[in-house]
């Protein structure tokens, strides 16, 4: 079965499924490991731990690397951030094709101007104010889209990521999450981000609000929550507000602290100490993710 159709079946699912944000092999097959049965590639997590620079720098070829080499590693389908497509409308159509020809899930695309300029953080007031295209615009890359899906794989899930609420107000990202809609778009996205004139943070019943004004829960809804906004909200609140689809993460903070605590420990101390922790993986996981024994197998039948 094609990964594009298991996800599929999962959103028919009654509940809330959740897609951890990852951003390589080891982080996609931990999550794997531990029993999530869709992921999310989000490129703020791939932007820090492979690249090191501004998410405009990224290129296309760049980030579907990444992608194709950790679609390698695991066994359940993916869902990728396309951010703003690379570039126009015809820029997105081809990332859609390139994507789908190597077997992704899904793909996320907003409707913030290229370059892309990184998320609109709720913790942020200088961050927040993330310039959208026209809808119009938006609109007509998202029909790009959707042409290539429905070409190559029409149960390829297209969620269209909505920041317009950052600067326009609710009304039009309400009103550019309809439109999607009416194009084809499987799931809407919306950045829970109140106007600068408003800043701060939403309650739950704002953003269920937000939620139902766009049809959950008929209409599938992706939660996002991270920096700030929303950062403590669980399945269990998720799922009271009308979300379909939550992604926590990415994981670069967490990770990025247990690093600088084992590293500081060695440069003060001089010890690996916390290197092995107790309870950690065994060597046999790493072999699982690697799978070992499939190339095992295939030296001795084909190796002479």
């Amino acid at each position: 079965m094609k990964q594009s159709t298991r996800l599929r079946k999962l959103l028919k699912k009654p509940g809330l499924l959740v897609v951890p944000g990852v951003y390589d092999c080891l982080t996609a097959g931990c999550a794997e490991e531990v029993g999530f049965k869709a992921l999310f590639m989000c490129t703020a997590g791939i932007r820090s731990t492979e690249f090191g620079i501004a998410p405009a720098i990224i290129t296309q070829t760049e980030a579907i690397t990444s992608l194709r080499n950790m679609m390698n590693s695991i066994h359940v389908p993916l869902v990728f951030d396309a951010e703003v497509g690379f570039g126009g409308a015809l820029d997105a159509y081809r990332t859609a094709q390139e994507l789908i020809r190597i077997g992704i899930a899904g793909i996320s695309m907003n409707d913030q101007k290229h370059p892309y300029k990184g998320p609109a953080q709720g913790h942020n007031p200088k961050s927040i104010l993330k310039e959208v295209v026209s809808r119009d615009e938006y609109l007509g890359k998202m029909g790009a889209v959707l042409e290539a899906r429905n070409k190559l794989d029409k149960d390829v899930v297209i969620v269209a990521r909505i920041e317009a609420a950052s600067t326009m107000g609710d009304e039009e990202a309400i009103a550019r999450a309809k439109a999607c809609l009416e194009l084809g778009v499987d799931v809407i996205l919306p950045q829970a981000r109140l106007p600068q004139s408003k800043f701060g943070v939403r309650s739950k019943a704002e953003i269920k609000h937000l939620y139902q004004a766009i049809g959950a829960p008929a209409v599938p809804i992706w939660a996002i929550g991270v920096h700030g906004v929303a950062a403590n909200f669980g399945v269990k609140e998720w799922e009271q507000m009308g979300a379909k689809i939550w992604a926590p993460g990415p994981l670069n903070t967490a990770v990025a602290k247990l690093v600088l605590e084992l590293l500081q420990t060695l440069h003060d101390k001089g010890t690996i100490e916390g290197y092995n922790p107790p309870g950690g993986p065994a060597p046999q996981f790493f072999s699982k993710l690697a799978d070992t024994d499939f190339w095992e197998d295939m030296e001795k039948k084909y190796l002479r």
